[in-house]
């Protein structure tokens, strides 16, 4: 397991903005099939009007959207590896998803897709997915009033359930007999960019739901430091399993900046159309890494 960092590839430039940077080239790594897992980032957005965060990173990697990212034309997977958009694309994601597993019951909804997919996938196979952001809100309010045992406890029901689903993902013979499998994942971005300031500056208002516990103005890092710390220790037990820095490529680009340089929705917690192409680019910088 590695963390590929989306700013630092032999292709491209120094650039300020991840979202502007197209490799130009296609992954020699050829996959047959792609499974999407993981939350609303990997599935359908927030379930409200979506023409704001349309097209997701997901479909923009199989098939670009010539009209709107014409720089990245020739750049998916359907045109570099002749893949068929709908045949050879298996989504199991599903929007509010958590790899949390608890000792009461709690069943992590990640490892609940992994074990769904189908036996037999026509390889290599590559897996694509999001996850974190929803088990990271679940367990906000432990962080704020200082609930050290309760927070750890969430941390390591997270670690739990995720290292399960790599697990399952990567195991011999999960997907036929002699079946590559690489898993690319991202770990989990910070809406305020570490500040601990939830303020969605393009409308001047307050960030909605648990954001609001946060108090304004009190660092962020320490706390999310350890969720993606753990995820990447988890990560690197499972080969084949690859963490992509999503909390990096969002470096300037949180809910307190100006809607020209903001890649979140309007509710702070989901990316926008531009928060996705980003996320494409992170992705297809991965594929293009893997041998």
């Amino acid at each position: 397991m590695c963390i590929r960092d989306s700013a630092s590839t032999s292709n491209d430039a120094a650039v300020a903005d991840a979202g502007n940077v197209t490799p130009k080239v296609c992954p020699t790594s050829v996959h047959k099939t792609i499974v999407v897992v993981g939350d609303s980032i990997s599935d359908v957005g927030s379930g409200e009007t979506r023409a704001e965060q349309e097209p997701f990173y997901r479909t923009l990697l199989v098939k670009n959207d010539d009209e709107r990212h014409a720089d990245w034309t020739g750049y998916d997977l359907a045109t570099c590896w002749k893949l068929d958009a709908k045949k050879a694309v298996v989504k199991a994601s599903v929007g509010g998803a958590i790899a949390t597993e608890k000792a009461d019951g709690q069943r992590s909804i990640l490892v609940e897709q992994a074990k769904s997919l189908p036996t037999a996938l026509e390889g290599p196979v590559l897996v694509v997915g999001t996850i974190g952001g929803n088990d990271l809100l679940s367990g906000l309010t432990n962080v704020v009033f200082g609930n050290t045992e309760k927070a750890k406890a969430d941390l390591d029901a997270y670690v739990s359930g995720f290292g399960a689903a790599m697990a399952e993902l990567t195991k011999p013979g999960r997907f036929g007999a002699g079946v590559k499998v690489d898993v690319l994942i991202t770990n989990i971005f910070d809406p305020s960019d570490g500040t601990g300031r939830f303020r969605f500056t393009p409308e001047d208002r307050k960030c909605a739901g648990a954001f609001q516990l946060w108090p304004e103005g009190q660092p962020t890092e320490p706390s999310l430091v350890q969720w993606n710390s753990a995820m990447t220790a988890e990560a690197a037990k499972y080969p084949g399993v690859a963490l992509l820095d999503l909390k990096a490529i969002y470096k300037g680009h949180d809910v307190n900046q100006p809607a020209e340089t903001n890649w979140f929705y309007k509710d702070c917690i989901h990316p926008n159309s531009a928060g996705h192409h980003a996320i494409r680019t992170l992705f297809w910088k991965g594929i293009v890494g893997l041998k």
